[in-house]
């Protein structure tokens, strides 16, 4: 039998059944005051229970094990939004990507990380890296780090691409005094014709404690992906979920697989 009640209430079915020291004949007093809808799903499982010789404590314990069960349930569920961008109609019922990152970049206490493949340079994401700047300067952050591919350069790289990047992101996209640690894949340094660069989409904020939260996402960081494309995501509030992702940046810049600027 499959339960779709609240644990709410079946704790309180059960807090009932610890009050009664003998087995009932009906379930009328102890489910009088539920609805029809709760006494319909109860009363078979009760019933049968005491069929089976359960005495009132056991059937209050199997209800609080439910309980149990249920607010786990709903401690999974609430744990994951679906996030999407899209002008569509249907947009409405789901979170909005450029307002959930918004939000997480704006509520951050202590740390951000950023992963995107474009870096979006339009009014609206320049007053975005701004208000990120301001925060690093007044120590409202601790530290940022952002993980990108310089799209806008990628075909005008020389000999000395590192210094080039470095040039045109602390010019183009971050001339402000705070600046974030910012990585490149080093695979952009090795002249291949093989277009196999960082495209990972992420925000996480407060990595490491139990604030952390983490969006994974096809939208790059840009007003074009998060205002107008289709693109799907999902925004974990579990610290440890958002600390997987955290933690997997780390070790791959630990191991040598980004370069920073």
């Amino acid at each position: 039998m499959s339960l779709s009640l609240p644990a709410q209430t079946l704790r309180s079915v059960a807090a009932s059944l610890r009050q009664l020291s003998y087995v009932p004949t009906s379930w009328q007093a102890l489910l009088g005051g539920q609805s029809q809808q709760i006494r319909e799903q109860l009363e078979p499982l009760l019933v049968d229970m005491v069929r089976e010789g359960a005495h009132p404590r056991l059937l209050a314990l199997v209800l609080e094990r439910l309980a149990d069960a249920q607010q786990e349930r709903q401690r999974e569920r609430d744990a994951w939004s679906f996030v999407w961008s899209g002008p569509e109609p249907l947009h409405a019922r789901t979170a909005d990507t450029f307002a959930t990152v918004d939000q997480l970049i704006r509520e951050a206490r202590s740390s951000l990380i950023i992963a995107t493949y474009n870096i979006g340079l339009s009014a609206g994401f320049r007053e975005l890296l701004e208000s990120i700047a301001e925060r690093l300067a007044d120590g409202r952050l601790q530290r940022v780090q952002l993980f990108f591919h310089p799209v806008q350069i990628e075909g005008r790289l020389e000999s000395d691409p590192v210094g080039q990047i470095r040039r045109w992101f602390h010019t183009e996209v971050w001339p402000w005094p705070a600046k974030p640690l910012a990585y490149i894949d080093r695979r952009l340094l090795a002249g291949t014709s093989e277009r196999c660069h960082q495209h990972a989409k992420v925000v996480v904020a407060d990595a490491g404690t139990d604030l952390a939260r983490a969006l994974v996402t096809s939208a790059n960081f840009s007003e074009t992906a998060q205002r107008h494309n289709f693109e799907a995501g999902w925004l974990a509030r579990e610290p440890w979920r958002a600390n997987q992702v955290s933690d997997h940046l780390q070790q791959m810049v630990a191991e040598g697989f980004f370069v920073m600027l």
